[in-house]
């Protein structure tokens, strides 16, 4: 298991040979998001409407802007959509 920011994890598993990194779990995804590290997410929609929950994401701090690749429907109706994230600019 590994620790410590999303550049230095990164960094770690580059040097072992890792190019594609699976990243999951709310404040794991922000991190790594933040840090301008995460180049395409994939979104699971299940078709339950929730009068309240859990936001698929907390505060990102600024927005952060996504271009479509694709949707695909599977049999029992989960919808999962995959998008490159948009790098921000700097100003």
């Amino acid at each position: 298991m590994l620790a410590g920011d999303p550049a230095f994890i990164v960094k770690q598993l580059a040097a072992r040979g890792m190019k594609h990194l699976y990243i999951d779990g709310g404040q794991t995804i922000q991190a790594f998001l933040g840090a301008g590290l995460v180049n395409e997410i994939t979104i699971t929609r299940i078709p339950v409407l929730l009068g309240k929950g859990i936001p698929l994401f907390g505060p990102l701090g600024d927005e952060q802007s996504l271009c479509h690749i694709e949707s695909s429907v599977s049999d029992n109706g989960f919808v999962q959509s995959r998008y490159r994230v948009v790098p921000r600019t700097a100003n």
